[in-house]
């Protein structure tokens, strides 16, 4: 009760301008539209600092309801799956080892907390297809859970007739990359070899789908990766919803001004009331960030942008492990050889581009060979053959807008179920070749708009996100001090008084800069108390 009457205000005022200016865009009904705006100010209050960290999960931490004709069977995983997972993760990470935490192999006694979603009496050990999900809840790596999540995972237990593995991996800021990778290859390995009372035999991997949204969704195609790289027998398909590919936050549509998603711009950042969590974590972060820089001992792997940041981009990896192909999979050297991917998006959110991108790089490789400081390593990667990937861009929706009620989620439901059938051989027919689709509120399929092709020439990908004045700033000290110690000969100018506007534009100052030169109190102490 208390929460409707704090949102009250907000929700009588969507209603009106729901019926008086007409929604945001034109699908949206009211539910719709309310359910957006309240997702909306939450995500602003939140980003803007108002809470810790702690309370951010604690928020995110609560059940939803498991839903009628859904059952739930929690366990724990044992950790020897995290210590075989670590084994080949030991492997694949070794280029990257001089940028990450060394504190992700000191296992503590807490094993992984996982539930099977399904429905009663399913009949799954006997059946021939045991079709199975491996679902990866979202929340930026440092948000939610499984039970969080349980609005997603019941449906399609429901609707594809699946059996569901949902799992807690551990969570940033608390633990760093690639903590959340090795509880879900240990996860994976479980399903591979489970122990003898388990309830189920040993799953044929064709069996398997991995699943999971936003967060969920990068983690999900960073396992698919370590699954390719480790050379581990690979699933049936990779489904993801709104995947966060990118936490170098490079592509147009996460700063895009105009996007209407609830979503705040990610290359901002999202700031965090101080706590004893962001405390410990913000001096490991410096600590790590020194030992880097201090020690080189390996290959620089991030693009400079990451240099000029103040503090870290992302708690989940420091700002030079961005670019490692397991923390932002759009990255990687080589998308290719990948089991067949369907990669879900909104049309109207903020990490549309990172989907589009990522989608066409795994089914053109020779066409899209990721950021510019990656050059010539596509041609070097043993994996060259092309993914089947179908790309789903739905109009006028938004982040993970499966959790909302409109004629786009049945749409994006059905699809995603029969992509799970296709791959699984429980439906007996060929996925179609690789596809890029536009699909309206209607359901009707198109190809990408041309705005949607934008990020594909975007020569930005995987640079941090720098303002045109940032960008003037270093070229006119770089320019200073190649004047004043004579590597250009060239004269300096005369002493000058400049103010520069964003688009880089010369002029005097502003009559308010000026204020201080006509000071009469420069030198004196103001007259503040002091406690």
């Amino acid at each position: 009760m208390a929460e409707f009457i704090k949102y009250s205000p907000l929700l009588i005022s969507t209603s009106i301008k729901h019926y008086l200016n007409g929604p945001p865009r034109p699908s949206w009904d009211l539910k719709f539209h309310l359910t957006w705006a309240l997702y909306k100010s939450i995500f602003s209050y939140t980003s803007m600092g108002a809470k810790t960290i702690e309370q951010m999960q604690e928020d995110t931490f609560r059940p939803t309801p498991v839903q009628a004709g859904a059952m739930i069977n929690e366990f724990k995983i044992n950790n020897k799956y995290r210590n075989e997972a670590q084994v080949h993760l030991e492997k694949i990470l070794k280029p990257y080892e001089h940028v990450l935490d060394t504190e992700w192999r000191d296992l503590n006694d807490n094993e992984i907390n996982a539930e099977w979603v399904q429905v009663p009496n399913d009949g799954w050990e006997k059946r021939e297809i045991r079709k199975t999900i491996l679902y990866l809840h979202g929340g930026g790596y440092y948000l939610c859970s499984k039970e969080s999540h349980r609005n997603i995972t019941n449906p399609i237990a429901k609707k594809a007739d699946a059996r569901i593995l949902v799992i807690n991996y551990r969570l940033a800021p608390q633990n760093q990359f690639p903590s959340a990778l090795q509880d879900a290859l240990a996860t994976y390995l479980y399903l591979l070899n489970p122990p003898k009372d388990a309830g189920f035999e040993p799953l044929n991997p064709k069996n398997i789908v991995i699943s999971g949204d936003s967060a969920g969704g990068g983690l999900s195609l960073a396992l698919g990766l370590a699954i390719r790289d480790a050379g581990l027998p690979s699933c049936a398909g990779i489904t993801c919803w709104s995947p966060l590919v990118d936490l170098t936050h490079s592509t147009p549509s996460v700063s895009d001004d105009e996007c209407i998603d609830f979503l705040p711009n990610l290359a901002k950042g999202i700031n965090h009331a101080e706590s004893q969590i962001s405390k410990e974590f913000k001096e490991k972060a410096a600590a790590l960030t020194a030992k880097i820089k201090k020690q080189n001992l390996g290959p620089k792997i991030w693009h400079d942008s990451f240099d000029k940041l103040d503090g870290r981009l992302e708690m989940y990896a420091p700002n030079e492990g961005l670019a490692i192909p397991y923390v932002s999979p759009m990255l990687a050297e080589s998308l290719c050889n990948l089991l067949p991917l369907l990669l879900v998006a909104g049309g109207d959110e903020r990490l549309r581009d990172e989907a589009i991108y990522f989608a066409h790089r795994s089914a053109e490789p020779t066409k899209y060979k990721g950021p510019s400081y990656n050059a010539g390593k596509f041609e070097k990667s043993p994996f060259q053959t092309p993914t089947n990937t179908t790309l789903e861009n739905y109009e006028e929706m938004v982040h993970v807008f499966q959790v909302l009620e409109h004629d786009s989620t049945t749409k994006s439901y059905e699809r995603t179920v029969e992509f799970i059938n296709k791959v699984t051989k429980v439906l007996n027919e060929p996925l179609p070749p690789s596809s890029y689709n536009c699909i309206n509120g209607k359901g009707e399929f198109g190809p990408l708009k041309e705005h949607h092709k934008k990020v594909l020439n975007w020569e930005k990908i995987g640079i941090g996100m720098e303002h045109a004045s940032t960008t003037k700033s270093y070229e006119r000290t770089v320019e200073f001090m190649n004047r004043v110690t004579n590597v250009l000969n060239e004269p300096l100018p005369p002493s000058s008084y400049n103010c520069i506007n964003a688009k880089g534009e010369f002029g005097p100052l502003k009559e308010h800069h000026k204020k201080v030169l006509n000071w009469e109190k420069i030198g004196i102490v103001p007259n503040i108390s002091r406690n």
